[in-house]
């Protein structure tokens, strides 16, 4: 995780080939993209073959109106996903290893 603070970017960073988890209570996470392998939606599997990038440029302006005008909430499985995250509420993060660094802009 890297932020902008004056003139250093703050990075947290975890140990090499851990993993960090998001667990306990209900999570709300903010992404500018999320990248993935499709591997189900609503609740029903199928079989990963389509890699998808979302931002927030990339949803049709109709379809993220139309979800939020009905109130849905779009359930979708990814596997081998990647996440720019712009932050998080809710829920407990671990992350082994945890350590932080400033580094110049």
């Amino acid at each position: 995780m890297a932020v902008p603070a004056g003139p250093q970017i703050q990075h947290i960073d975890g140990a090499p080939g851990s993993t960090s988890t998001l667990r306990d209570g209900d999570l709300t996470m903010y992404v500018e993209s999320l990248t993935g392998t499709l591997a189900g939606g609503q609740g029903l599997p199928t079989p990963p073959v389509l890699r998808l990038h979302l931002t927030p440029d990339t949803v049709p302006e109709w379809l993220y109106d139309t979800i939020g005008n009905l109130g849905l909430k779009l359930r979708l499985g990814l596997v081998d996903a990647d996440i720019d995250q712009a932050g998080q509420t809710g829920g407990q993060l671990v992350v082994p290893g945890i350590h932080g660094y400033g580094a110049p802009r």
